[in-house]
């Protein structure tokens, strides 16, 4: 885009010295993002008034500082060569003022078209990158070539993050239970390694690497669920090993070292979703066979029936991350890989927006209203991670590993973690952390 130069001079119209800008006293300025503005303060009447740009009106004069995003200064104020210059942006704070630092009341406005707190307003003449996928930016504007929109990323909605890879399970796995804080602190409690039943056995995350921990007094596989911290956990129900010997009612109670018994399910099921805490646990449909839409609640010590599920279905993908109030079952098998998502208000399930890709035995993180679910099997495995920002599903980053039935200590969208899980016909090792700040990217119109 365009350099716009604005000559600077100083004069005295009675009142002390003052900047003329293109011979305007004082002149409020206001410029076009996509433009850089160069001030000129070659001419001699500049000598000893270096001119720089604050948020602040009058700057240093009035307890502020000097701007410096996008600012480049050269050379001698009232020599050749001398000029302030900025490159103003979408993201450029709206109200800047131009002031001199060895003088004050000198200045003026110079206004540019966004804000401090980075709102959208019809505007042309900047340029607009592409890209192939939605970006992080706070204040970034651009044309996603994919969906074919112009897209604008402002703070808070549905994060759009990134995997990473973590430290390897000691014991690859499926179906474990996991429950935690996220990419920082988990538990994957029990599961199922095919050549062996690792049923009891616990390992510990620390955010860099997984270490073997005490032992569940229950064995169980095809659990795929949990609630709760590192330091006060719980697991429930699943199948007892070797495969196909019966379903779990048995609750189990992490303290941060040792486990202790809790009040049994009602209902004794594997393939179940869960979500809450350790004394205000969730658990929802599931295997018994048949497939039952029975739910939950846990009050630390006993299980109540609470309203069921609209449809019977197992292998969910559930919010981890959420209190009983306010989880989130997707996916499943009902009686084949569905798309639908329902949500849980405490006391009724009620059908929300479905997910783009149908899918089984996901891992899912968040809440009813900021969730993801990511993973699972529309018949081998899927990467694919979708985020919901409270209205609808989007397609964010993929998995590195496309894995199915993976343990997670999903806390928050913002914080998650997968795994073990299979890439049929191989149990997995693999963690992969998700990291993404809180943002929300909007589509603009472009009339």
């Amino acid at each position: 885009m365009a350099t716009i130069t604005i000559t600077v001079t100083v004069s005295n119209p009675g009142s002390g010295n003052k900047y003329y800008l293109d011979g305007v006293l004082q002149a409020t300025y206001v410029a076009t993002p996509g433009n850089t503005y160069k001030f000129d303060q070659a001419d001699g009447s500049n000598s000893g008034h270096p001119l720089r740009l604050s948020i602040t009106s009058d700057g240093s004069h009035n307890s502020g500082s000097a701007y410096t995003t996008g600012v480049t200064t050269s050379g001698t104020p009232g020599s050749a060569g001398a000029y302030t210059q900025i490159e103003v942006t979408a993201t450029t704070v709206q109200a800047l003022y131009y002031y001199c630092t060895a003088h004050s009341g000198m200045g003026g406005s110079f206004n540019t078209g966004s804000s401090a707190t980075v709102q959208y307003q019809d505007r042309e003449g900047f340029t607009v990158q592409n890209f192939s996928a939605d970006q992080t930016s706070v204040g970034q504007i651009y044309y996603n070539s994919t969906s074919g929109n112009f897209q604008a990323v402002k703070n808070g909605g549905a994060p759009i993050g990134t995997w990473s890879s973590g430290g390897s399970l000691n014991t690859g796995r499926k179906d474990a239970a996991g429950f935690g804080e996220g990419y920082t602190a988990a538990i994957a409690a029990g599961g199922y390694s095919g050549g062996g039943a690792t049923g009891a056995q616990v390992e510990s995350y620390n955010g860099t690497s997984w270490t073997e921990t005490t032992e569940m007094s229950t064995q169980r596989g095809w659990s795929q669920s949990g609630a709760g911290t590192t330091t006060a956990g719980l697991i429930f129900g699943g199948q007892p090993l070797p495969p196909g010997s019966g379903q779990l009612s048995a609750t189990e109670e992490w303290g941060g070292s040792s486990w202790t018994n809790g009040g049994n399910l009602n209902t004794a099921r594997s393939m179940v979703g869960g979500a809450g805490t350790q004394t205000a646990g969730l658990c929802f449909g599931g295997l018994t066979p048949p497939v039952t839409a029975n739910t939950e609640e846990y009050n630390g010590t006993a299980w109540t029936e609470v309203n069921n599920l609209p449809v019977a279905n197992y292998g969910l993908a559930s919010s981890r991350g959420s209190a009983q109030t306010n989880a989130f079952s997707v996916g499943g098998y009902s009686p084949a890989p569905t798309t639908g998502a329902i949500f849980y208000d405490g006391t009724n399930w009620t059908a929300g927006p479905s997910i783009n890709t149908a899918r089984s035995q996901a891992a899912g993180a968040g809440t009813s209203s900021l969730g993801l679910v990511m993973g699972g099997a529309p018949g081998g495995s899927v990467a694919n991670t979708e985020a919901f920002d409270g209205t609808s599903w989007s397609e964010v980053a993929d998995l590195g590993t496309a894995r199915v039935s993976m343990g997670t200590g999903g806390k928050s969208t913002t914080n998650a973690l997968v795994f073990g899980g299979e890439t049929p016909p191989g149990y997995r090792t693999e963690t992969e952390e998700w990291a993404a700040g809180d943002v929300e990217v909007t589509t603009l119109t472009t009339s």
